[in-house]
């Protein structure tokens, strides 16, 4: 149905070091291609750039290529300088801006229609000013222009509300007078949260008064509009010579990745001129005259001059005319642009509109205002958020973190357009004040689900550069991850009696030992116990140049790392991936203060650590096998509680996440093995028991799954461990410790079977008795209470 997009040889050089990521949040921001920064560079080392603002020969040759780039940048737009003026801002919110601090809403009164010609409401209207209407699918920064607007009168109108409102011409007989107050209307060329495009002839028909004709208002307003055009230009044609806004905000980063933190208003000088003037504030080069010790100034008579604060970044300008150089190479025409992005979008839509589990349930629900049948209405965004089989979300930073580790560039959350999520996402004001007020939600944070219900979703979305390969990864990535073959039911505390487990001959059939944090695993039949847990059970870390105390997460060779103790010499031997030609590092199990430095180092999940440097060897040794340089190796001696943000944390379990003992069982083990085997992903039990990387592993006859949730006093061997909490999974059990690869499935088939809405697999226990005992394989475990 849509062309394919394949990309090119020039397209892949120039962006060659993605190095087989796929980027897909070409609406976050564009990217550079390789020869633009080259011509920037260049043109910066071989030309003389002098302040604009001051005099001679480098300043001047800067003011006239700044000028020859406005030029450039308003014919990339169809239109020319006696059309429009080019300001220069920080981006398109300093643009918004810029219009909301100095637009004029009052004119003189020069109505032609006496006053008691005029009905009551309509009196009110116009005592109360002109109105800044704005669509509800609109960035924050339209909705911050409201708070510096000095009317009362505010329009929020939905989508359909607007298409109602301005689809039609208002006829020249529709009004009895024409207002002396000016109105605003903001609404964005393209919405950054779904990509519908807005019909830009809704300039013109709110130039003609639709607004005051939908409110029933039959004196017409004075109309102007802004067109938040950031997410509209870097990938299609805004033809000013057709369309005629009166306010224009641009973002060049989002048109060609650099520079950043440079955008511009574009000002139609016929219309917007004359009511851009209640600017206030002035700075460097905008006035041409002003008293210091009295209150008097005057601007500058060229009016982007009245406009430019300070000294405009002109180097970041000399970039922009580079980068709309390499756009016009690269891109070729913006037409063609959005019909191959609008095609790429189309064909992911399809895809993911038609992809089922296993039962029959949707795998994607994509947010949507079109069919993706027509370019004039779509852009190349697809907005969505994934389900499980049983009909219930996937939270968006799930979504994310997989495509991390697939390296797939997204956006996930609300994307700066609270109206447009809030519209999909069918949440209620009064929902969204209580999940901020009560829940402590807020934009950004890691909260994607509450009751269920997300609160962001996932957005997509193509550039000039992107291909259908791109489209096909993510499409195949999401698939093969989050497909399921029926839908599963949440895990509940089995209800059985404890004579009952008892009975069930519970032993001790593997004990595990981590001595370095996130490192491999040591086995063994026997093991001394600590008060802080298993003897020597993560008392060392791997702490990176920047003192952040490193795991799995951060570095998933960490796994590759596996310990093999001799207790006789006092030593624990280091090798790296069982590679037997590699030479193995040996370190002493008794570091003493006296053999090497004091080091602290925080803990990525709160906290930190204290204790002492191993030294250079064993530190040369881990930089060189994990490609990290800088690594040292820590004995801990002391572990700080975390500031109470962080979640509970005990200060006597070293390097531990949260307690001293994690145990799991063996009928839990090979139910997940089974959930797997239905999804189609098979993987021996050994590999799954690895990943959980548990102390305890307890079997017995005719135990069922899941039964370690009911456990709240246990008795190994006369040692008592008392229940603490379940473990609350994360995405490292993705990853396959005899390989350091990730498959996805662990944690999806968990996210389908949670236990109190928690993905949970095992639980964590704690033992008060401070006593040197040991622990051995073949122990009978007795379950003395129950968790209720």
């Amino acid at each position: 149905m849509f062309p394919k997009v394949e990309e090119s040889e020039l397209i892949k050089n120039e962006f060659s070091r993605l190095k087989g990521i796929c980027y897909l949040d070409h609406t976050g921001s564009a990217l550079y291609a390789d020869s633009q920064i080259n011509n920037v560079m260049k043109d910066l080392k071989t030309r003389l750039y002098g302040n604009p603002h001051s005099t001679g020969d480098p300043s001047a040759a800067c003011e006239k290529l700044i000028n020859n780039i406005r030029f450039k940048i308003l014919e990339h737009f169809n239109t020319r300088p006696e059309k429009y003026t080019v300001i220069f801002t920080s981006g398109a919110t300093g643009a918004l801006k810029t219009v909301a601090e100095c637009f004029e809403w009052d004119e003189d009164d020069d109505d032609t229609e006496p006053k008691n010609a005029i009905s009551e409401n309509d009196a009110i209207y116009r005592s109360r000013g002109g109105t800044f209407a704005y669509t509800q699918d609109n960035h924050t920064s339209v909705l911050g222009m409201r708070e510096l607007m000095p009317t009362e009168n505010l329009l929020c109108l939905t989508r359909d509300e607007a298409h109602e409102a301005l689809d039609k011409m208002p006829s020249a007989d529709s009004f009895r007078s024409t207002s002396s107050r000016n109105s605003l209307f903001a609404y964005p060329a393209q919405s950054n949260f779904s990509g519908t495009k807005y019909p830009l002839k809704w300039i013109e028909t709110c130039r003609n008064g639709a607004l005051d004709l939908y409110t029933g208002n039959r004196v017409k307003s004075r109309w102007y509009t802004v067109l938040d055009a950031s997410a509209y230009v870097p990938c299609n044609h805004l033809d000013l010579g057709k369309y005629k806004p009166d306010f224009i905000a641009v973002s060049f980063y989002k048109m060609f990745g650099y520079p950043t933190g440079l955008g511009a208003l574009l000002v139609r000088n016929k219309t917007g001129v004359a009511v851009l003037r209640r600017k206030k504030y002035f700075g460097g080069g905008t006035v041409e005259v002003v008293l210091a010790r009295n209150r008097h100034h005057v601007f500058k008579k060229k009016f982007h001059e009245k406009f430019e604060d300070g000294t405009v970044d002109f180097l970041s300008v000399v970039a922009v005319g580079h980068g709309l150089d390499t756009l016009r190479a690269l891109a070729g025409p913006m037409r063609a642009v959005a019909c191959r992005t609008f095609g790429l979008a189309a064909y992911l839509y399809d895809q993911m509109s038609g992809a089922r589990h296993g039962n029959g349930s949707p795998v994607f629900r994509v947010y949507a205002d079109t069919e993706y049948r027509c370019e004039s209405t779509q852009g190349g965004v697809v907005n969505f958020n994934v389900l499980r089989a049983n009909g219930k979300y996937v939270g968006y930073n799930e979504v994310k973190n997989l495509a991390n580790n697939y390296g797939i560039v997204l956006r996930v959350g609300c994307f700066c357009n609270p109206g447009a999520c809030q519209a999909h996402l069918g949440h209620t004001d009064q929902e969204l004040r209580r999940n901020q007020e009560v829940i402590g939600h807020v934009c950004g944070d890691h909260i994607d689900l509450i009751d269920n219900r997300p609160t962001g979703s996932v957005r997509v979305s193509f550039g000039y550069s992107s291909s259908e390969s791109d489209a096909d990864t993510l499409y195949n990535t999401l698939v093969e991850q989050f497909w399921q073959n029926n839908s599963m039911a949440p895990i509940d505390r089995p209800q059985i009696s404890i004579e009952e487990y008892n009975k069930m001959d519970l032993r001790v059939s593997r004990i595990f030992v981590y001595p370095i944090k996130s490192c491999g695993a040591y086995e063994t039949d026997e093991w001394e116990l600590e008060p802080y847990g298993f003897k020597y059970d993560r008392s060392w870390a791997v702490v990176s140049s920047s003192g952040v105390c490193m795991t799995q997460m951060e570095e998933p060779k960490l796994c590759l790392v596996k310990p093999y103790f001799d207790l006789k010499s006092g030593t624990m031997t280091l090798v790296y991936a069982e590679n037997k030609d590699e030479v193995p590092m040996v370190v002493s199990l008794e570091t003493k203060q006296t053999d090497a430095k004091k080091k602290e180092g925080k803990i990525c999940w709160g906290g930190s650590l204290e204790g002492i440097d191993c030294g250079d060897e064993v530190a040369e040794w881990l930089s060189w096998n994990l490609d990290r340089p800088g690594l040292r190796l820590i004995r801990c001696t002391v572990r700080h509680t975390a500031p109470k943000q962080y979640g509970r944390i005990d200060s006597k379990v070293m390097g531990n996440n949260a307690c001293q003992y994690l145990l799991f069982t063996q009928p839990t083990i090979k139910w997940l093995q089974q959930e797997m085997e239905n999804d189609i992903t098979e993987i021996d039990e050994d590999n799954l028991l690895f990943r959980f990387r548990g102390n305890l592993l307890i079997s017995g006859n005719d135990l069922p799954a899941h039964a370690e949730l009911s456990w709240g006093e246990l008795d190994i061997g006369g040692i008592k461990l008392k229940y603490d909490s379940p473990c609350e999974r994360c995405k490292m059990v993705n990853i396959d410790q005899d390989t350091s690869e990730s498959i996805y499935k662990p944690l999806s088939i968990l996210g389908q079977n949670k236990f109190e809405n928690k993905n949970v697999f095992g639980i964590y226990l704690n033992r008060e008795d401070t006593q040197k005992r040991k622990m051995r394989v073949g122990q009978q475990c007795m379950v003395i209470k129950k968790n209720i």
